[in-house]
């Protein structure tokens, strides 16, 4: 008896640690934009991590109005590539649990390059960017939704 309760608990413990190290990856996550003043679905982005650093891109735009448009705005070698498949985040860097920090965001209907931090949601489904001028405090914040 004392194995089979022995058993249980290492499958139990092994199971929550599995969901704790999968909700603090966001290598090959998908996740829905959401337009904070209208509530309009976006694009949906993929990030990944590569040696300690998350980048992300834009896969698919959900306006098909907007789907084919290039990045007109955008500056260097941005600057009128498509935005399905444009780099907007690069260079976040794990900054605790459930956190990345010091990265660059890139904001194609403006062209505009901010620095940016993640903090990923308890259980995993959502996740808060920020992105900002300077210190967090001057800046603007998205909610984005792990696509299933």
């Amino acid at each position: 008896m004392k194995r089979i309760i022995a058993s249980l608990v290492i499958a139990v413990g092994s199971a929550l640690l599995s969901n704790a190290v999968f909700a603090a990856s966001l290598d090959g996550t998908q996740w829905q934009t959401v337009d904070e003043k209208t509530g309009e679905k976006k694009a949906i982005i993929q990030l990944n991590e590569n040696s300690g650093q998350v980048s992300g891109k834009i896969i698919k735009v959900l306006d098909s109005k907007k789907a084919k448009a290039n990045c007109e705005k955008c500056t260097g070698s941005l600057k009128n590539k498509p935005i399905e498949g444009l780099q907007i985040l690069t260079g976040m860097r794990a900054d605790g649990t459930n956190q990345w920090s010091n990265g660059k965001l890139v904001d194609p209907e403006t062209g505009k390059i901010y620095s940016g931090k993640i903090n990923l949601s308890d259980n995993g489904q959502s996740l808060k960017l920020r992105g900002y001028v300077g210190s967090p405090v001057f800046g603007r914040s998205q909610t984005w939704q792990r696509v299933k």
